[in-house]
C-alpha cells in the first residue's frame, strides 16, 4: 500500500528544513511555520505530529525540531 503525502505537510517540512538552512541550525517556532506555510496554527501543531509519527523529524521542547533520516546540511561542494 502507498501512503499519500500531504501536500501541506510536505510544504510544513520543507520549511522546517530551509528555515534550518537559513537559521544555523535554530529551528522555528509554530507561528512562523503557520505564517511561511499560510496555514492555522492548529493545522501546523497537527502536521508536526504527523511528520513526528512518520519518524521524519522529532519534536524537542517548545522550539526544538530535529530533522531525522538524513541530513539538512548542503553537501560542501554545494554550499559554496
Amino acid at each position: 500500500m502507498t501512503r499519500h503525502r500531504s501536500p501541506a505537510r510536505e510544504q510544513v517540512f520543507q520549511f522546517i528544513v530551509d528555515y534550518k538552512r537559513v537559521h544555523d541550525g535554530l529551528s522555528p517556532v509554530v507561528r512562523e511555520i503557520a505564517v511561511g506555510c499560510v496555514l492555522s496554527e492548529s493545522s501546523v501543531k497537527y502536521h508536526l505530529l504527523r511528520l513526528e509519527n512518520e519518524g521524519r523529524i522529532k519534536l524537542k521542547g517548545r522550539r526544538g525540531i530535529e530533522v531525522t533520516g538524513g541530513a539538512w546540511d548542503m553537501p560542501e561542494e554545494e554550499a559554496g
